[in-house]
């Protein structure tokens, strides 16, 4: 009973060894066989295959040829000296076969001969002892005849020449310190005597066998120079205190890296100027104040600041009869006549170091409501000044300038940057731009200028105009000049960058040049001016008369152009409650009023001189101004009268004097206008000309802009033409 349940017990784990995984490897093996593999006979698998190497290469060519361009035909290549075999290395060995040539010419050279001590058999004389001379002692033999003597010492004769001929060039050398060498004296001495004198002296003669010197192993050879010591290897372990860890963050503004260069910068110049001779260094006077000098300057500060407010109160004091009417002022004939206005004159404001200039252009802060900013520079081409200047006046001071820099070249045009109020750009006569900083003292002059700027313009800057920020944060503006671009000016820190952003072309076909080639003409700008809204979008006015509307995502086209006027178009200004009404002026003395999308203009009134300039009143949608070269300023109400203005006033005699620029005050009923002869005209608006709008009785509650709103688009229903697709500038952009 015990075999069987053994038996049974085996079986049993046998069965289990397929249910328990961790037995897996005792499982037997199978041979898993692809469904695709071909069935083989046992008998072709046992079958040995031979393969036989041999030295015949198949790929080889016995005969090669080549086309010989020379004969014409086919010639035959000379076969390698190797055969067929194709040797890999190949290097010429630098032994040879004594029995050479060469071997045979390098030893008659000296290498490989015989040397000095190797010249044929030498003898030597060696003292023997006692015992050795009674072991040789043997009885005298008999003396030869003479004649058989003779004989003998001819033979030695004959031996002993060959060897001399050969020893001629060498000296003797001794082989040992005891040892004497008579190799020069055989022949002289006959060889009984020797025997005798060794035989008396007890000396024996030895003879020692030629050496032959051997050449130099040159696959085994080290030059003496090239053995180096190889010194030991140490290992040199020391200890030291770890450094000390901290965890440092910071942002990396473009200024804090802008800062660090202009440090290393700065760093690497003075170690250039410390590593010239001390003659060849520049000069460098380093001023640092002292405490002393530091007081003064700030007391000095505060003394100006005292006197500017004690000369305000001087001049108010001596104007207070125009400041009185400037506050309270009001003409009573308005109430007489309806439709019509005035304007009163208040002060005039003219730096005495420019009376010889004309006002370029003008225009009111827009933060500090009693300051406005004056570029003096010259139209007169003719007689073009050499100098310009840009001041800030204040209605408090009429004076003198709150702050006046001149120029190196005259100034055409200025803008005051909305954001921040003291930064102002300027466009010169030379094509330069610069940027100003009214905080900074007058040493320091302007802030920004492209001098060094390779992409600036190249003729007039006619005017100039603060853009929006970058996507970095940097303040932008743009210029337009008479050579036809239209350039970005990135304001970086301590630098201006130039980007052109589109070149004015001219419907002139190209003319050929000094050298035959086709020269495209550029159109000539004259003016700029940005959409209210979108800052993308501007329109820029040339000499030819034409109006362009362009985008800064568009570059190689215009997006729409309009044949504005017959002359120069001076200026473009957009309605400060419809973005899509504009006004232009030329020097064909008409200011037209147009709509984005119309080809026509909705109004045009003709003013009988060159309009300088145009501006639309910020407090009514409906009125606009413009000054003219006559001396007399325009002021118009299309809700009053569409064709004819509501006030027209001379201000400067048209026989001296030209009215350049003008500008509405956006909190004051003020505007001022420049002349020709460097002075500003500041006028109030009498109250006919500032009619704000009454709210209907249905809706009392609506604001004063939503109110000039509803009356321009009343006006514009009764003057346009049947129904049209507004808005043509605004549908091509508003996918971008």
């Amino acid at each position: 009973m015990a075999p069987k349940k053994q038996k049974d017990a085996a079986s049993k784990s046998r069965g289990n060894l397929i249910e328990d995984e961790a037995l897996e490897w005792l499982k037997p093996r199978a041979l898993i066989k692809p469904d695709d593999q071909e069935d083989v006979p046992e008998a072709d698998l046992d079958e040995e295959v031979g393969r036989v190497l041999t030295t015949i290469n198949p790929n080889w060519v016995a005969d090669e040829v080549a086309y010989h361009y020379g004969l014409g035909r086919f010639v035959a290549k000379p076969k390698p000296t190797f055969g067929k075999a194709y040797p890999l290395y190949i290097y010429q060995g630098t032994a040879i076969r004594k029995d050479s040539e060469e071997a045979k010419a390098q030893i008659a050279a000296g290498y490989g001969m015989v040397g000095f001590d190797d010249a044929g058999p030498k003898r030597a004389k060696v003292k023997k002892s006692a015992a050795e001379e009674e072991e040789e002692e043997e009885p005298e033999p008999e003396p030869q005849p003479p004649e058989e003597a003779k004989a003998e010492e001819d033979a030695v004769a004959d031996e002993e020449k060959p060897s001399e001929a050969v020893e001629g060039p060498h000296e003797p050398e001794p082989v040992a310190d005891d040892l004497e060498a008579t190799a020069g004296d055989v022949g002289e001495e006959p060889e009984g005597d020797e025997k005798d004198e060794s035989k008396d002296t007890g000396e024996e003669v030895l003879e020692i066998k030629p050496r032959v010197k051997k050449l130099a192993n040159q696959f085994n050879f080290c030059e003496r120079a090239a053995l180096t010591y190889n010194f030991p290897r140490r290992s040199v372990d020391t200890q030291t205190i770890p450094p000390p860890r901290a965890n440092y963050g910071s942002t990396a503004l473009q200024c804090i890296i802008f800062d660090y260069y202009q440090e290393d910068y700065a760093r690497k110049q003075r170690e250039k100027e410390e590593d010239k001779p001390k003659r060849l260094r520049k000069k460098t006077a380093k001023h640092v104040k002292s405490a002393q000098q530091i007081h003064d300057e700030q007391l000095a500060q505060r003394i100006r600041e005292a006197w500017t407010i004690l000369e305000r109160l001087v001049n108010q004091n001596i104007y207070d009869d125009i400041a009185q009417d400037y506050r309270y002022w009001d003409d009573p004939s308005d109430e007489f006549r309806e439709g019509m206005g005035s304007l009163l004159p208040l002060w005039r404001f003219q730096f005495e170091p420019m009376r010889s200039h004309a006002v370029c252009d003008v225009q009111w802060n827009p933060h500090y409501q009693d300051l406005f900013a004056v570029a003096y520079g010259s139209l007169d081409f003719t007689s073009q000044q050499k100098t310009g200047c840009l001041c800030l006046y204040s209605i408090k001071n009429p004076a003198y300038p709150e702050y006046a820099v001149v120029t190196d070249s005259p100034v055409i045009c200025l803008d005051v940057y909305k954001e921040t109020p003291y930064l102002i750009c300027v466009g010169l006569y030379d094509g330069n731009v610069c940027v100003y900083n009214a905080q900074l003292t007058l040493e320091s002059s302007y802030q920004y200028k492209s001098d060094s700027v390779r992409d600036k313009h190249s003729n007039i800057v006619w005017e100039v105009r603060w853009g929006a920020r970058l996507i970095d944060g940097e303040s932008t503006f743009f210029s337009i000049s008479g050579d036809g671009r239209v350039v970005q000016w990135a304001v970086m820190p301590g630098e201006l960058q130039a980007t052109t952003i589109i070149t004015l072309t001219s419907n002139v076909p190209p003319i050929p040049g000094p050298d035959g080639t086709m020269i495209n003409v550029n159109s000539c700008g004259s003016c700029i001016c940005f959409h209210p809204e979108k800052p993308d979008i501007f329109m820029v006015g040339t000499e030819d008369g034409m109006i362009h509307t362009c985008s800064l995502k568009y570059n190689r086209n215009y997006v729409r152009s309009v044949q504005g006027h017959h002359m120069p178009v001076y200026r473009i200004n957009y309605n400060y409650f419809n973005n899509s009404i504009y006004a232009s002026c030329s020097g064909d003395w008409r200011v037209k009023i147009w709509e984005d999308g119309r080809e026509e203009p909705l109004f045009m009134f003709e003013l009988g001189a060159a309009v300088g300039d145009v501006k639309w009143a910020p407090y009514s949608s409906t009125v606009f101004a413009a000054c003219t070269a006559d001396g007399k300023v325009y002021v118009y109400d299309l809700n009053v009268n569409k064709y004819r203005p509501i006030c027209v006033q001379a201000v400067v005699s048209k026989k001296t004097k030209k009215l350049t620029r003008i500008d509405f005050n956006t909190r004051l009923p003020v505007i001022v206008c420049g002349d020709t002869k460097g002075t500003c005209h500041v006028l109030k608006l009498s109250p006919n000309l500032r009619v704000m709008c009454k709210p209907p009785k249905k809706a009392q509650g609506v604001d004063q802009r939503t109110l000039q709103i509803m009356k321009l688009d009343k006006l514009l229903s009764l003057v346009r033409d049947p129904p049209y697709q507004t808005g043509v500038v605004d549908e091509k952009f508003d996918d971008d």
